[in-house]
């Protein structure tokens, strides 16, 4: 069976009663956890600018703690008096505190000193932009300077340069720097407290990647990406979202810029780690919703069974109702049902006991209409006998007033319902004392239509019982369907000669009562026997929509109608 919305199972009906209770706090928990994934969110975003700004202020310290041990070396006698043999000796126990590399240079980029090279020794000259540019600052402002990453001209190694001025007799003749090699800044970043799958990176006024907390040797040197220096070049510090890494990783970036130097710390938070938490949320909450709702369809099967069986009770109880039969079973556990169960009990309490009074009255109607038919019956009896020797008019008039009690017995063991024809056909020849069998489908005679066959079949039978030759061989009567009509033989024995019948009352009869009655038309009617065609509608009641004259009517109206047309 079909189900709709509206007829569906108590445990379905149980299952959405507990799904629009649950809905409310699965909305109220997801609105939680939304406000919980935002805030989440909004801390790691506020955790990355501020480990930035960290990093950054780390490195400025560390930066102008060089600047001031080299500013320091630049005080030392050995500058003015130009002793850069025994400056280096001073600057090799500075390198012991900081740097990798101690050097100075004169106003055309030549190297004077260098810790790497003993002294008298040849010197290179260092052209690399990032060192040149370096020094044309301190020789241009006098100030302390930081250059940007450049390969060394002795190791071929990558630093960045302090640079301070040495000033003899207050000019500034010469560039005194130290080299710091990356991993001494990536050791900042390491001691930083950076999260496992952050990562942080300082890039120099370049945009070149001077230190980085992971992959530092695949990715030094190396520039970062437009869509990150384009948008961070306008404010020293901030966020740039939706960006890529050097790795191709989708990252959140917050970076913050030195004081000392246009270098910029980055760091950088994967957008899955930052969405983690909202992920988190989603598959925790679907998770839940699963399990409550698989809970809850489970809770309320278990609990329907115990609502089906009342509900079946019910169905038991109401499905007996007016049967008189008892039913097995009531309901028990629901107080609604329980008081429809009483009412259904009452209601069938008064209709056995309506059923009880109307079959007294079918009996004693029908006892009434018999004696009412037997009394008829005595008195035209009694009144043609009494005028003359008129016993065959008596017989006549008789056995159709049977005809007619034969039919209202029928229709009163059916409680004028559909009545069998087969049945009509065993009464008839029971009566009349003829064999007659019965042929062809069953046919559920209408009630308006057992009055009319009951008499045909009566004239018939009488017809044959005083007229027929083979009185001894049974008579068929043979039903047949076609289409919307049905063929009605009444085939007689053997060996009857085919003599018409003469027209009389019985034959105006069998013609009233199928041709007028039942709308049919009789195709033959002699001694050989009876052939007829009869509306299937008007005999069964299938099908039909209006009344028998108002089709009749119509019949006739279209008949002539078409007639007209010829």
């Amino acid at each position: 069976m079909k189900l709709s919305i509206r007829t569906l199972p108590i445990r379905w009906h149980l299952l959405v009663f507990a799904v629009l209770i649950l809905v409310p706090q699965l909305l109220l928990g997801l609105g939680l956890g939304w406000w919980y994934a935002v805030a989440e969110h909004r801390r790691v975003e506020e955790g990355a600018v501020a480990l930035a700004a960290t990093v950054s202020s780390q490195l400025d310290r560390e930066l102008e703690a060089t600047k001031a041990a080299l500013q320091a070396l630049a005080a030392s006698p050995n500058v003015a008096a130009q002793d850069f043999g025994a400056l280096r000796e001073q600057a090799l126990e500075l390198l012991k505190l900081r740097g990798s590399m101690i050097s100075v240079r004169d106003r055309d980029h030549r190297q004077v000193m260098n810790t790497l090279v003993p002294t008298g020794e040849p010197l290179p000259v260092n052209r690399d932009p990032a060192v040149v540019a370096a020094d044309m600052r301190v020789f241009s402002t006098g100030e302390p300077t930081v250059s940007d990453l450049y390969t060394g001209a002795l190791t071929g190694g990558r630093y960045v340069l302090v640079n301070v001025p040495l000033r003899v007799e207050g000019e500034v003749r010469y560039a005194l720097n130290m080299a710091m090699a990356p991993e001494v800044i990536r050791g900042i970043l390491a001691n930083a407290p950076l999260p496992a799958a952050w990562t942080a990176t300082v890039l120099d006024g370049n945009d070149r990647v001077v230190a980085r907390s992971r992959d530092q040797e695949r990715y030094i040197g190396e520039l970062a990406p437009p869509s990150f220096t384009e948008r961070a070049a306008e404010f020293q510090s901030g966020v740039v979202d939706d960006v890529r890494a050097l790795d191709g990783t989708p990252v959140f970036t917050a970076y913050d810029t030195l004081e000392v130097t246009p270098w910029r710390v980055v760091v950088a938070v994967p957008r899955s780690v930052l969405n983690a938490p909202f992920r988190t949320l989603v598959l925790s909450l679907a998770a839940v919703i699963a399990l409550v709702l698989a809970t809850s369809a489970v809770l309320a099967r278990l609990y329907s069974l115990r609502l089906e069986h009342d509900v079946r009770a019910l169905q038991a109880l109401a499905a007996s109702t007016g049967t008189g039969r008892p039913a097995d079973r009531t309901p028990q556990t629901v107080s609604e049902l329980v008081t429809v169960a009483s009412a259904l009990r009452e209601a069938d309490a008064s209709l056995h006991e309506r059923n009880r009074h109307r079959d007294l009255l079918l009996a004693e109607l029908n006892h009434r209409v018999r004696n009412t038919l037997s009394v008829l019956r005595s008195v035209v009896e009694h009144t043609i006998r009494s005028s003359g020797d008129n016993a065959a008019l008596a017989s006549k008039t008789s056995g159709r007033i049977m005809a007619l009690s034969r039919a209202h017995d029928l229709l009163s063991h059916a409680e004028w319902s559909a009545t069998a024809l087969s049945e009509l056909v065993a009464r008839t020849a029971e009566q009349e004392r003829l064999t007659m069998l019965f042929e062809g489908p069953e046919i559920r005679m209408r009630a308006e239509a057992v009055v009319p066959l009951a008499q045909a079949l009566h004239e018939l039978a009488v017809n044959q019982r005083l007229h027929g030759q083979a009185r001894d061989q049974p008579v068929v009567l043979r039903v047949e369907k076609a289409g919307e009509h049905m063929h009605f033989h009444w085939i007689l024995p053997d060996g009857e000669d085919p003599l018409p019948w003469t027209s009389g009352f019985g034959l105006r009869l069998v013609r009233l009562c199928l041709e007028r009655q039942l709308f049919g038309r009789i195709e033959r009617l002699d001694a050989s026997g009876l052939y007829a065609t009869l509306p299937m509608a008007f005999v069964t009641g299938e099908g039909l929509r209006t009344e028998p004259f108002a089709a009749r009517w119509s019949e006739r109206t279209d008949a002539a109608a078409a007639s007209s047309k010829h």
